[in-house]
């Protein structure tokens, strides 16, 4: 840009000399011409046209005598041929000296067809007629030498230049990259700059200064766009889905750590990252139609759904890509038909059975109707068994309230006894207890309420899983330094095992009690396992068909 400022004002320079001398020649060649014209003005006053060649005679003055009609009437280069000339009345310097006195052109000549100068004036001859004086000279010399000047300039200029490029690129230039790497190198180890000494070149030193100001803001942008970053990544991280934007060939960019089951390693190809050709065919799919869109996706591979979301920034020309584990909510919607169905199921026996004996009461013998009322009374029992069991398990859910509280085993005994009374009159079922703890005053620390409900379904399950014997069951509670291990054995009907992984399941019942009235709603053991995990333990159970049960569990202190 420099360069051609320069060039641009030599330019200007080359033509305002070239200007300059061309005038100044002009002036010089007319000032000739004038003097010429001046002698020949006083010459023709005294003599008569057939002494001007005598007068004339070896003189380089080349004149002409013009009348006003543009005859030529005398020509000192052409004498006594003048009538061959054409009429000059047509040449400029002639119609402006007629009509103002005086003329002066410069002009290729059509007769020697060099360029000329010409100067005209209107004056009186001897016989005292009104003719033109026109006088010529040859400028095409000058307009050589004007040329050679032109060609000297041009030269000149161009071998100015090229010393100037010359000592710019190998001594300026060099110099100048020095003192910039110099800046540059106290830019990368961040020093403030105050050792660098710039006074010889105040240019460069408001260079610096400048560079230093930008270098503060730049580094305080850095900062701030590393904080943006970070917290961006922080976000994206803490998404529950996996997050992958692509450009407008589906290369990565970027996307987070989320579902990485889904993608190969250290791949940004899309036909290469992504694993399920499910996914692969949307992708497909947006690329072509450049339209967002939401879907929901089975995975035969991960044997997961997915709900997976496609948007196509048009303004960017790029794809993002979000996918969502939503199997887990698949799950819930399916335990919620299930549960309902299950609910409806429950419900509906009890009150069949009950309305069913209410109808058969109004006409049944006498000796039946107390048979019928007990039967309805079980049904009802039975009834509100199982909305209690509804309401326990819905409760549990909802609290994470652990209450922790210093009792003895005497009142956990105690009132577990007064809960299961009834069933136990009913059985004849023995209770035993094992109790081993470090507390030498008996005492353990729980959450009463939710052992006693826990040891309470544990017992009932024993009583009613007892087959043909009485129910003995032998409770243990084994106190360590971080918990305390609880167990329930009974000698009942045991399971088989492959019941041992359904049983904690809500609604699940063995076989062989399905048809008894006295069995529970399939929601105890769902509830203890419930309990526990809120408690922090967990449950094992240890199980043969004919021998009894053994459930074990875990509560922490």
């Amino acid at each position: 840009m420099t360069l051609l400022f320069i060039i641009l004002i030599e330019i200007f320079f080359v033509s305002l000399n070239i200007g300059y001398l061309s005038s100044l020649s002009k002036v010089e060649v007319k000032s000739t011409l004038k003097e010429n014209v001046f002698i020949i003005s006083n010459l023709i006053k005294e003599y008569k046209k057939d002494d001007y060649q005598q007068i004339f005679k070896g003189s380089d003055i080349r004149f002409n005598i013009i009348n006003l009609n543009g005859d030529v009437v005398y020509d000192s280069t052409r004498f006594n041929k003048e009538s061959l000339l054409e009429n000059h009345g047509s040449r400029e310097e002639v119609q402006v000296a007629i009509d103002n006195g005086q003329g002066f052109f410069i002009r290729k000549s059509t007769i020697s067809k060099k360029t000329t100068a010409y100067y005209a004036v209107k004056r009186i001859n001897k016989e005292g007629e009104n003719v033109v004086i026109r006088v010529s000279k040859n400028y095409s010399p000058v307009i050589t030498i004007i040329r050679i000047i032109l060609l000297v300039e041009i030269l000149f200029f161009t071998f100015l230049n090229i010393s100037i490029h010359f000592f710019y690129k190998n001594f300026l230039k060099r110099d100048l990259y020095k003192k910039i790497e110099v800046i540059e190198n106290f830019l990368k180890e961040k020093e403030s700059g105050s050792a660098l000494s710039f006074e010889k070149d105040p240019w460069i030193l408001s260079f610096w200064r400048i560079v230093q100001k930008w270098q503060r803001k730049n580094l305080e942008n850095i900062e701030k766009l590393n904080r943006d970053k970070r917290t961006l990544n922080q976000i994206i991280e803490s998404i529950d889905s996996s997050l992958l934007l692509f450009d407008e060939n589906l290369k990565l960019i970027i996307k987070n750590s989320k579902l990485s089951y889904l993608f190969e390693i250290d791949k940004d190809n899309y036909l290469e990252l992504i694993k399920d050709i499910e996914i692969i065919e949307l992708l497909k799919k947006i690329l072509k139609n450049k339209k967002s869109f939401k879907t929901e996706l089975y995975l035969s591979r991960v044997k997961r759904y997915f709900y997976i979301c496609i948007k196509y920034l048009e303004e960017d020309k790029r794809y993002l890509l979000s996918i969502k584990d939503i199997t887990q909510t698949k799950g819930v919607l399916e335990v919620q038909k299930t549960f309902i169905s299950n609910v409806s199921h429950e419900l509906k026996t009890p009150l069949t059975n009950i309305k069913g004996y209410v109808i058969a009461l109004e006409d049944a013998p006498e000796p039946l109707k107390s048979q019928f009322i007990k039967t309805i009374k079980n049904n009802i029992d039975k009834l509100e068994n199982i909305i209690i069991d509804f309401l326990n398990i819905t409760k549990i859910e909802k609290s994470n309230i652990i209450k922790i509280e210093k009792v003895s085993v005497e009142r956990l005994k105690a009132e577990l006894a007064i809960l299961l009374n009834e069933r136990i009159k009913t059985s004849g079922a023995k209770i035993t207890y094992n109790i081993n703890l470090l507390d030498k005053n008996g005492n353990i620390k729980i959450d009463l309420e939710k052992v006693l409900t826990i040891l309470k379904n544990l017992v009932e399950n024993a009583i009613i899983y007892k087959g043909d014997k009485i129910p003995e069951i032998e409770i243990s509670i084994i106190e360590t330094r971080s918990k305390y291990k609880i167990g329930v054995k009974d000698n009942g009907l045991g399971m088989a095992l492959e019941e041992l992984n359904k049983i904690f399941e809500r609604f699940y019942r063995v076989d062989k009690a399905r048809t008894s009235n006295r069995a529970g709603t399939g929601l105890g053991l769902a509830i203890v396992k419930e309990l526990i995990e809120k408690c922090g333990g967990q449950i094992d159970v240890l199980s043969k068909e004919g021998k009894g049960t053994i459930f074990i569990f875990t509560i922490l202190k």
